[in-house]
């Protein structure tokens, strides 16, 4: 049976795709705080969670949709003490309501401190 996805390939050095379009929704990869190289980008825990979301946000247009369409997001940071601080930054990118949200205390990659994926609604496509 085939099936209908569309894999948004990653610029960096990394093998995974930006994002994936399947069953209407767009799954993008766990993102940290990195240059569009793949360089590590450090600063305290609200630096690198705008460095991600401004990337989680040129993905999603990239794939047509924005952060309104986001449903579900997951967070790990690297220690529980950054949660506070994590959400003041946070919390700016959905003005119209946060979508379900899990946070877990994990090492990530690089020794950052935040790692974010989200998955998001597809954009509507006409109908043929």
């Amino acid at each position: 049976m085939p099936y209908a996805i569309t894999r948004f390939a990653s610029e960096l050095p990394f093998p995974f795709s930006r994002a994936v379009e399947a069953g209407g929704f767009l799954f993008l990869s766990g993102q940290v705080s990195m240059s569009e190289t793949g360089e590590p980008i450090r600063g305290d825990v609200q630096t690198q969670t705008h460095n991600i979301m401004a990337g989680i946000e040129r993905t999603l247009l990239s794939c047509g949709s924005d952060l309104s369409a986001v449903v579900k997001v997951t967070v790990w940071l690297s220690d529980m003490k950054h949660f506070a601080e994590f959400n003041q930054a946070y919390a700016v990118y959905f003005p119209e309501g946060f979508p379900v949200r899990s946070v877990v205390s994990c090492k990530l990659a690089f020794d950052l401190d935040v790692e974010i994926e989200v998955q998001a609604l597809a954009p509507n496509k006409a109908a043929p």
